[in-house]
């Protein structure tokens, strides 16, 4: 027996099925299309400039711009926190750094002001707000804000919790 393609009603032989290869390719070029249009996108708009390896005018290799600072240990601080069974406690060690070996010295003055606005700000958290990782880089950004207009024309460049306990 021989394949023989099936007459219809109409005495005309059926159309062929046109192979799904034409499809995918055409697909996987759209894919590609795409993909190459978004990283084109993520590179040109998105992504942060390079920065220049080399000062452009003395030929010298540029500083590196992560260079750590001068760092200042403030002493431990234990709190309570804003519970309402009033047992939870917190202790934390801050460092702060600072630019300048000039800038340490004024922030070794200004300390107890600093110290201040830690007590402060901590002692109205509860103990949700200060047991998950977003509560924590909340409270680092919100020091590090308020210890910046504390400490201005100086900059605290970060803070760094090396101790954060609550029990």
């Amino acid at each position: 027996m021989v394949d023989e393609p099936e007459v219809q009603a109409d005495g005309e032989a059926p159309p062929k099925k046109k192979s799904k290869l034409l499809f995918f390719i055409i697909l996987s070029l759209c894919v590609l299309l795409l993909g190459g249009g978004g990283f084109f996108a993520y590179v040109k708009f998105i992504a942060p400039p390079p920065n220049p390896a080399v000062n452009a005018t003395a030929g010298d290799p540029a500083p590196p711009a992560d260079t750590v600072g001068e760092i200042l240990a403030l002493e431990p601080f234990v709190v309570n926190l804003a519970d309402p069974k009033g047992k939870r406690y917190l202790k934390v060690q801050i460092k702060l750094e600072v630019e300048t070996a000039e800038a340490l010295a004024r922030t070794e003055k200004a300390a107890p002001k600093l110290r201040d606005l830690v007590i402060i700000m901590l002692t109205s958290l509860t103990f949700e707000e200060v047991m998950t990782p977003e509560g924590k880089i909340r409270i680092r950004d919100e020091l590090l804000e308020r210890f910046n207009q504390v400490m201005r024309p100086d900059r605290v460049k970060n803070i760094y919790f090396t101790e954060f306990v609550v029990q």
